[in-house]
């Protein structure tokens, strides 16, 4: 028997249930629950999945305003010198 990969299991339960892949990112868990066939497991899944696009959403905001931060800072030397 061939075993289907675990995202593409998990891709298909989400289409089955009429949710598109990037519905994915943003399902919150109260739905999921509702989706038939799936599993804890995948709950999981997805929930590590959505928090890990966050924290790297988060990383690339901070380093933005850090950017942002230091480009106010050397503009405010050059006014002031």
């Amino acid at each position: 028997m061939n075993k289907e990969k675990f995202e593409q299991r998990l891709f298909r339960i989400f289409a089955q249930a009429g949710y598109s892949p990037i519905r994915i990112l943003t399902v919150t868990p109260e739905e999921m629950v509702e989706i038939p066939n799936i599993t804890v497991a995948n709950i999981r899944a997805v929930l590590c999945m959505q928090n890990k696009v966050l924290t790297e959403q988060n990383h690339i905001r901070a380093g933005q305003l850090l950017e942002e931060i230091l480009q106010m800072e050397s503009e405010d030397g050059k006014n002031e010198g």
